[in-house]
């Protein structure tokens, strides 16, 4: 990159995007954390019936044939419950922690988010 211009198509996209980055680590991640977290929840959740629904068909097959349910269906179920709630847990607490550790952020740190954000897209772009 020794022309001018070479030069201004790298950096200009990258400030610009430096920029974008400040914005939104000022404003815009502490409401897209709380949506993330909606998200995340429905998302477990889907997995969670996923999981479920062997279970309930084999239950169901069970009970049409013999009356009654394997003993083992239950304890599958409570264990895929008692990991979908540690999920839960989990991800309310980082993602808590990370909704405050943003919610802290002034327009310094923001600044300094933009600034590394620009410079790694510099030195991508020139890599």
């Amino acid at each position: 990159m020794s022309m001018p211009e070479d030069v201004v198509r790298a950096v200009v996209p990258a400030l610009i995007a430096g920029f974008a980055c400040y914005v939104l680590l000022r404003w815009a991640v502490v409401p897209l954390l709380a949506q993330l977290e909606t998200g995340l929840e429905y998302a477990v959740n889907v997995m969670v019936v996923g999981l479920l629904l062997p279970e309930y068909c084999w239950t169901r097959a069970q009970r049409r044939v013999s009356g009654h349910a394997a003993p083992f269906a239950y304890t599958y179920g409570d264990a895929v419950c008692a990991v979908a709630s540690a999920g839960h847990r989990c991800a309310g607490t980082v993602l808590s922690a990370l909704r405050e550790a943003a919610s802290r952020l002034g327009h310094r740190s923001a600044l300094g988010g933009g600034l590394l954000g620009t410079a790694v897209l510099l030195w991508w772009s020139w890599a």
